[in-house]
């Protein structure tokens, strides 16, 4: 298997976006600095893309990211199934496992750095719980089986709680649900979750 640095990736993927887009390095240069990335310049992507630079800050990626209309990792992680992703020389992951280790899915297998993971990634963790059962429950909204959606709800309230037994702040949720949430006493902290005002 053909192994990649990040970097390279970057270099690649940046100019396979860009040309899918009929753009010139110039267009994303101007599209970066439209943005608020005006350090992206014509001749910064032209290194990029050249394979002259030997790295990329986050802000430069995020803004590449953004200015493509891309996922961050995808100009990084080479997601093709054939090639080896070297993150150091001593560390190389399979695309799908440098995609799970990013997005946090993906647990390290060593049993001590397991649990050092589990110590910090409640956070990531808990967003994407989250997300998923918002999403889950705007599409089973329309059911008339309300059982469904009721114990989606409160499923949601302990992610919530969570949230907020951790520290975090969780965004605000649909004023009905939290309503439905807060008269059924799904909630143990039913004062500190904040409502968009829709519902």
């Amino acid at each position: 298997m053909e192994q990649v640095t990040p970097i390279e990736v970057v270099g690649k993927r940046v100019r396979e976006l860009r040309q899918r887009r009929g753009m010139s390095a110039q267009n994303l240069a101007d599209r970066c600095a439209e943005a608020g990335f005006p350090e992206l310049k014509r001749q910064v992507i032209t290194n990029l893309e050249n394979g002259r630079r030997e790295s990329i800050s986050l802000t430069e990626l995020l803004g590449l990211a953004y200015a493509l209309d891309a996922p961050p990792a995808l100009l990084f992680i080479p997601l093709d199934g054939r090639t080896l992703l070297r993150i150091s020389p001593e560390i190389e992951m399979g695309d799908l496992q440098a995609l799970m280790w990013v997005s946090g899915e993906r647990e390290p297998e060593d049993r001590e750095r397991r649990q050092r993971w589990r110590e910090v990634a409640a956070p990531v963790n808990l967003h994407r719980d989250l997300w998923r059962l918002f999403e889950v429950i705007v599409q089973s909204e329309w059911l008339e089986d309300q059982s469904t959606v009721n114990g989606y709800l409160r499923s949601m309230a302990k992610v919530l709680d969570a949230m907020i037994e951790t520290g975090i702040t969780p965004p605000a949720v649909p004023a009905d649900w939290v309503e439905k949430m807060r008269a059924n006493g799904w909630l143990e902290h039913p004062g500190e979750v904040r409502t968009n005002g829709q519902g």
